[in-house]
């Protein structure tokens, strides 16, 4: 198997899709935020999202690339980080996003906003710094176009 460019690329764009949606929202203080149940929604339903989205890619980049299979969202990020995919900075951001996305996915009910708004501010400046260094990638490897 190898990596697909349109494949990749097109979950980079669905990415930037959901960065924009949730840059809408980088105004609100955190007072607005907690005492709004819709903010709350919006934001932790773009961070899970965003965090299926990079998840998949890393795994897509994994198995297709270097044959390898995780069985985890943060080995992945781990060897997709010791394989020179992303960077150490990147990697140092994004460690434990699997974690919070299933905390968000399945202990809703546990969820705590003061961690919730300190994970969305930090997604507004790495998630991009992710898709930007997957593009950087995919442009230093030889990719079929998907067909």
């Amino acid at each position: 198997m190898v990596v697909k460019r349109e494949t990749v690329i097109t979950r980079l764009e669905n990415l930037d899709r959901i960065v924009s949606e949730l840059n809408q929202y980088a105004g609100l203080t955190y007072s607005q935020y907690s005492a709004e149940l819709r903010h709350q929604w919006v934001i932790e339903r773009g961070l899970i999202a965003a965090a299926g989205v990079i998840l998949d890619i890393a795994e897509h980049i994994l198995v297709a690339h270097f044959g390898e299979y995780s069985g985890t969202y943060e080995k992945s990020l781990a060897a997709i980080h010791q394989r020179s995919v992303i960077s150490a900075q990147t990697y140092q951001h994004l460690r434990g996003l699997g974690g919070f996305r299933n905390i968000l996915v399945h202990l809703y009910h546990e969820i705590d906003p003061t961690q919730v708004w300190e994970h969305y501010h930090k997604a507004l400046t790495i998630f991009p710094a992710f898709g930007r260094e997957i593009l950087t990638w995919l442009g230093s490897i030889d990719t079929p176009t998907d067909n």
